[in-house]
């Protein structure tokens, strides 16, 4: 699906075995649960290029290894403790990454071919400083922008 997009290794140079041990560390700093299923979902998704959807984790963990329901509620989980990061397609899927603190970002997607790239940062302070000054605390947020690709732009794809 995507060409070129990279995660985490860019960004601070750690392998997919030590982005395990890092989301690993940071399940049980939660009190989460570390199963073999998540496990191995954790491997998947270190080992992965791109976001991946939950059906892409479920297959790549060999549908013998977990169940469908499992990759949902464990992504769930992960997401709501900041081990992933959830990207929310237009048409209402998402896809998965594993991420480090502090490497939060956001994509541009194309709508034809699916192409992913990563945006540099995150800068919602304006909105963060809006949403405070309204009463709310605990903030996050989820964007995604979407558009055409140049491959998909050209003439001979249209």
């Amino acid at each position: 699906m995507s060409q070129g997009h990279r995660h985490e290794e860019d960004c601070c140079g750690a392998g997919p075995g030590d982005r395990v041990q890092t989301a690993v560390q940071r399940m049980k700093d939660r009190a989460m649960r570390v199963t073999a299923p998540r496990l191995r979902m954790l491997k998947v998704l270190a080992a992965a290029r791109h976001p991946l959807s939950a059906e892409q984790i479920h297959e790549a963990a060999g549908d013998d290894q977990l169940d469908l329901v499992t990759v949902y509620r464990s992504l769930g989980a992960m997401d709501d403790a900041g081990i992933v990061q959830r990207h929310p397609l237009e048409r209402g899927r998402s896809l998965y990454a594993l991420v480090s603190p502090g490497h939060h970002h956001h994509h541009v997607i194309c709508r034809r071919c699916g192409r992913i790239e990563r945006l540099p940062g995150c800068d919602t302070s304006r909105l963060e400083a809006a949403a405070r000054a309204k009463g709310f605390g605990d903030l996050t947020h989820v964007m995604e922008i979407y558009g055409v690709c140049p491959a998909c732009a050209q003439p001979s794809h249209a």
